[in-house]
């Protein structure tokens, strides 16, 4: 009787525990993004949108480090890489036009005025950089929160009913982008480069405090052509073979 008592009160005071386990513990990161009525890409770990226009949302678990007061960034990056000024077309967010490349700039992000090329503070290298990009900077509001969920399980989800995290709308439409391209999203937090904590790239260099994981990022649907385009090319293609052949003969 002893023993049996002694074990529930261990289980009970086990479970009581569990309930006070930090808010980490739900691996929810305190920045992530993701895009209504979007899909999850296991193979690239990213959100991806299932139409050319969507609504993209930045969501923000605050800590101590991240608060609510802070200034945030969104990074709309060409996908695959670009490093040639070509003229890709255009996309718009929240009614603003974003010309390509025109508008943007080579590397990595952060933008600060000391350089454009990639330095340790800047958001860690991956598939998509160095390409062009452009940034807009933001804040959350108190008057935009969500419940917490993680977006790399709920793809699709908007803000949800509850408290605890906050969001913020972004409208995007790529339906003029170049076919074949698509914008990569990444979202972070930035601080001015501190000498006491690590080596500067400059006086005015701009580092990353915090970004979404990049299992939390997200990208829009790449651009196809139009059908016209696709029997253009076939048009072409028959035209070379014909050429060719005729060519063969006369040999």
């Amino acid at each position: 009787m002893f023993k049996s008592t002694v074990l529930g009160s261990l289980l009970l005071a086990g479970l009581a525990g569990l309930t006070l386990l930090p808010r980490d513990a739900n691996a929810v990161p305190t920045l992530q993004l993701g895009i209504a009525g979007g899909t999850y890409d296991w193979s690239t770990e990213t959100v991806f949108a299932t139409s050319p226009s969507f609504s993209l949302y930045a969501f923000l678990d605050p800590n101590s480090s991240n608060l609510l007061t802070d200034t945030y960034y969104l990074s709309m990056a060409m996908s695959p890489q670009v490093s040639t000024t070509a003229d890709l077309g255009s996309f718009t967010y929240n009614g603003n036009t974003v010309n390509v490349t025109s508008d943007m700039t080579y590397g990595t992000p952060p933008i600060d005025a000391f350089s454009s090329t990639y330095d340790p503070g800047d958001l860690k290298p991956h598939d998509v950089f160095p390409t062009y990009f452009t940034e807009i900077e933001f804040s959350f509001s108190s008057g935009n929160e969500s419940g917490v969920f993680n977006t790399q399980d709920h793809p699709s989800w908007g803000p949800q009913s509850g408290t605890g995290m906050y969001y913020n709308l972004f409208n995007i439409d790529t339906s003029n982008l170049a076919a074949g391209y698509a914008i990569h999203f990444d979202l972070y937090n930035t601080k001015l480069c501190s000498k006491d904590k690590g080596s500067c790239a400059g006086s005015t260099d701009t580092d990353i405090t915090k970004f979404a994981p990049f299992s939390h990022d997200a990208q829009s649907m790449t651009v196809v052509p139009e059908p016209e385009t696709y029997a253009m090319l076939l048009a072409g293609l028959g035209l070379l073979g014909f050429t060719a052949r005729r060519r063969m003969r006369g040999a």
